[in-house]
């Protein structure tokens, strides 16, 4: 059995896997909206194209905040044990 992680470490590795599932995210968000531009004219006001512009919209504002987020987890300045802080 292997030494456990650092919590630094864990959190690092916490924010390496938001930012997979951002980079997902973003894949999927980029498809929605291909599909979107792609729609024939007669169904750009559709009940689908507005679920599809819908979905992007969410997609990208989701996207963002939790870029915001992981970056400011990031910034965090951890602490680093009694006696080194």
């Amino acid at each position: 059995m292997g030494k456990a992680k650092s919590r630094p470490q864990r959190l690092q590795d916490a924010v390496n896997a938001i930012r997979d599932a951002l980079s997902e995210i973003e894949d999927l968000r980029q498809d929605y909206e291909n599909w979107k531009d792609n729609l024939p004219e007669n169904l750009q006001s559709s009940a689908l194209g507005e679920k599809l512009e819908s979905t992007v919209d969410t997609l990208q504002s989701a996207g963002d905040e939790i870029e915001s987020a992981a970056s400011e987890i990031e910034e965090i300045d951890l602490p680093r044990g009694f006696g080194k802080d």
